[in-house]
């Protein structure tokens, strides 16, 4: 789940916060370990940083380079960073529809943003409700119990882009795993990465993009040849495909 948004200038000027959990962020202290960490990316790497992992949480951030201003999202490391991303990029775009007057200002105040805590509460709220209707559901079951009847394919299941499983509790650790990977399609998406294939004990771990919110996951045999294995998946991801088509 998302903790936190924070909005800040890239001098560490705190201009808004919204809290989504009973955890206690100081956002002060937090808008400034930011714009240390953004000062310091620029100053090295002419980059800036895009997330952060920090024990159990992630911080995502949405900014451009030339752009004053720093979004961001305080989240379990579980989640998926794209689910969190795309909220990031409604937020930003609500915030230059509503708020281009005063952003043009030089000094900015938290004053300035009235109104954007619920905006923020809707955005976050519909990335939370974002989840495959009941309808799909069951069009999604029924293609991955006969996928599952292979006798090549130990597991599968699909994950939408918020990094929930559609059919069963996952070990945690191997859900973390999946959603590493999973985040890997953002990070390289102009490289169009569509497919990722790992080892996992001894096995192969196969992630197959259906689309930008749903990831189909296959765990196989260890002896199967990976071109078998391939041409098994692109076919379940057909069916899957034709549906939200």
């Amino acid at each position: 789940m998302i903790h936190n948004i924070l909005i800040l200038k890239r001098s560490g000027e705190k201009l808004f916060n919204r809290s989504y959990s009973e955890i206690a962020w100081n956002e002060i202290l937090t808008s400034g370990f930011i714009s240390a960490l953004f000062n310091f990316t620029q100053e090295l790497f002419s980059a800036d940083i895009q997330d952060l992992e920090l024990g159990p949480y992630k911080l995502l951030f949405e900014s451009e380079k030339n752009d004053d201003l720093i979004i961001c999202a305080i989240f379990d490391k579980i989640d998926s960073i794209i689910n969190v991303r795309q909220n990031l990029i409604n937020l930003k775009e609500r915030l230059l529809e509503n708020y281009s007057e005063k952003l043009k200002n030089e000094i900015l105040y938290e004053d300035d943003f009235s109104g954007m805590g619920q905006i923020t509460d809707e955005i976050v709220s519909s990335g939370v409700n974002s989840d495959i209707s009941e309808g799909l559901r069951k069009r999604y079951v029924e293609i991955l119990e006969d996928f599952r009847a292979n006798s090549e394919i130990l597991d599968c299941d699909l994950i939408s882009g918020s990094g929930v499983p559609l059919q069963k509790e996952w070990n945690k650790d191997f859900l973390e795993l999946c959603l590493r990977q999973i985040d890997a399609f953002w990070k390289v998406s102009k490289y169009m990465l569509d497919q990722i294939i790992i080892s996992y004990q001894q096995r192969h771990l196969i992630l197959y993009k259906i689309n930008e919110n749903l990831v189909l996951s296959s765990l196989i045999r260890r002896n199967t040849p990976l071109g078998l294995a391939t041409l098994l998946i692109e076919d379940v991801a057909n069916k899957l495909m034709k549906i939200n088509n």
